[in-house]
């Protein structure tokens, strides 16, 4: 009896079970089939609102103008003469990319400046069905190389449709996203993954974190939209990591939403700017500056001559920690919430110097050209040559005018040339490399070898504040540890 109960029991739960399976699969099948028709609906919804991209531009022929004519003796003496090539002053060369209509009533498409840059001919291509006709012109209304963001407009007879703004703060990893771009020159593509990350620093645009995405990014898709699940275009497809699978880029359009006016009325964007380079505030930097080492904020590596920061008197080695009562932690949040201020505003900004807290009041400026940021510094060069008195684990050299030419190091700028950096050494590990150029050392001024000796000569960590590239760093080296090192 007990056997035939259980065995009633065991049915039921059997029958049970198989009832709600089949029921929950009948109730998934909508979202199932609505799953199966999600990029179906959102390609019909988006991909008439994008445009292919193709550009010219004419490119200087490495093998042509003086040395041509070395390259046509080669051929001639290896090969003979029949075999010599034609060898062009320059020729024609052509890119492509993508973009999308932002405003269907007055033509304007949006892309990444890398795709228009040095353009001489920029043609749009609407529809496939449209590619053998060789497009429509396109000119430049604003670009901003250093967001990577272009403006262009268009006359076209053929009705437009604009995209939607998404709002990219409220994506979520995990999200579903879908991409479209013209890969490869292969014409109007869809492709999708999800956003893999988000608030990703790239090394293309300090002005914008980026959004990270496994959904196919290749050459040609650069300019074109990165879609959320509603059609709306919450980023701009611009780079991929080339030594990876599945590793994309987009600028959050919600950045893009914040210059895309000053790009439509004025031809670029303008931020603010207040004249200093800066780094970061490592733990051996916060030993130094005495300063607590819980202490969060950006040390200022340069002041730039009648910038608004050398007004307020602000110094290299203070420590940022505050604007406008918004905390400072990295190098990367100051540019963008001093570039976020209109030239004209005032604003208020806590730094540590010494360890004691001092206030600083300035006026925005506005931020210039690349060129003219280079460093305008002034200090007198010293001669005299000596030796080191600890092993620094580098050569140091003189700077003169060629390797100042060399390097693009302004004229009132002056240092020491970092000319080799021992592999192994203290040096190295502390980042050292060839080229660098040591200006203090310890917040004293290095002009020539001397005084760069004068001031290392026992086995402690120094503060060292270095040119690098176009800017200023400020960093550490310390030769405590010298044992067993070259």
């Amino acid at each position: 009896m007990k056997k035939i109960f259980f065995s009633f029991i065991l049915l039921s739960i059997f029958f049970f079970s198989f009832e709600n399976t089949r029921v929950l699969a009948a109730d998934k099948t909508p979202a199932i089939d609505s799953l199966k028709n999600l990029f179906v609906d959102l390609s019909r919804k988006v991909v008439p609102s994008v445009v292919n991209i193709y550009t010219t531009q004419t490119v200087t022929n490495p093998y042509g103008g003086p040395q041509a004519d070395l390259y046509r003796k080669f051929f001639e003496n290896f090969f003979g003469e029949e075999f010599v090539p034609n060898m062009p002053q320059s020729r024609k060369a052509t890119s492509l990319g993508t973009g999308f209509v932002v405003d269907d009533k007055e033509g304007l498409l949006l892309t990444n400046f890398h795709v228009i840059a040095d353009a001489e001919e920029i043609k749009i291509i609407l529809t496939e069905q449209e590619a053998d006709q060789g497009g429509v012109d396109a000119t430049v209304v604003g670009a901003d190389a250093e967001a990577d963001v272009a403006l262009l407009k268009i006359k076209s007879k053929r009705k437009l449709t604009a995209v939607i703004f998404g709002d990219s703060d409220t994506l979520q990893v995990g999200e579903w996203v879908m991409a479209v771009g013209n890969p490869f020159g292969h014409g109007h593509t869809v492709t999708h993954g999800i956003i893999s990350a988000k608030e990703r620093i790239v090394p293309i645009s300090q002005f914008s974190n980026y959004l990270q995405t496994d959904a196919p990014i290749n050459p040609g898709n650069s300019g074109g939209p990165l879609i959320n699940t509603n059609g709306e275009v919450i980023g701009v497809n611009t780079a991929i990591n080339a030594a990876a699978q599945g590793i994309g880029f987009a600028i959050p359009i919600n950045y893009v939403k914040k210059i895309l006016p000053d790009l439509r009325t004025k031809g670029a964007v303008t931020r603010g700017f207040i004249g200093v380079n800066i780094a970061e505030l490592t733990p051996a930097l916060s030993k130094h500056l005495k300063l607590k080492s819980d202490t969060q904020g950006v040390v200022v590596s340069e002041v730039f001559d009648d910038a608004p920061a050398a007004k307020s008197g602000l110094q290299p080695y203070d420590v940022v920690t505050e604007v406008n009562g918004k905390k400072v932690n990295d190098g990367r949040q100051l540019v963008a919430l001093i570039s976020s201020y209109a030239p004209g505003t005032k604003i208020t900004l806590k730094a540590l110097r010494k360890g004691k807290e001092k206030k600083f009041e300035l006026v925005i400026g506005k931020r210039p050209s690349r060129e003219s940021i280079l460093s305008k510094n002034d200090s007198e060069k010293n001669g005299g040559i000596s030796k080191p008195a600890v092993n620094i684990g580098m050569s140091i050299e003189e700077l003169d005018g060629d390797v100042r030419k060399e390097l693009g190091i302004p004229s009132g700028i002056n240092g020491v040339i970092v000319s080799k950096v021992v592999p192994g050494s203290m040096a190295e590990e502390a980042g050292f490399r060839r080229g660098d150029l040591i200006v203090e050392v310890d917040q004293k001024p290095t002009p020539d070898v001397n005084s760069f000796y004068s001031i290392m000569k026992e086995e402690k960590e120094y503060v060292v504040r270095v040119r690098r590239g176009d800017g200023f760093t400020i960093t550490t080296l310390d030769l405590t540890d010298n044992k067993g090192k070259k």
